[in-house]
C-alpha cells in the first residue's frame, strides 16, 4: 500500500500579537480534528529547531498527516 503524506505548520506565536498561553496548541487541536474528518491521519507532530538562526528555539509545530492512496 502506498501513502501520501500532508504537512502543517501551526506557528507557536501570532506576528504582532500577543499570543494567550496554550492557543498554539488548541490550533494544533483543531487542525488534527480537521484534516481526520477529511480522511488524514495523524501520522506525527514536530517541533522543530530554526534552521536560520541554527537555534534549537522552537517557533513552530509541524504537523504531518497521512493517507492511503488506491493503487
Amino acid at each position: 500500500m502506498k501513502y501520501e503524506y500532508k504537512f502543517v505548520e501551526v506557528p507557536l506565536r501570532d506576528k504582532g500579537f500577543k499570543t494567550k498561553l496554550g492557543s498554539a496548541f488548541d490550533r494544533c487541536k483543531e487542525v488534527i480534528v480537521e484534516e481526520a474528518n477529511n480522511g488524514w491521519r495523524l501520522k506525527q507532530i514536530v517541533i522543530p529547531a530554526n534552521e536560520r538562526t541554527g537555534v534549537a528555539a522552537p517557533y513552530c509545530y509541524q504537523i504531518i498527516f497521512e493517507k492511503a492512496i488506491e493503487e
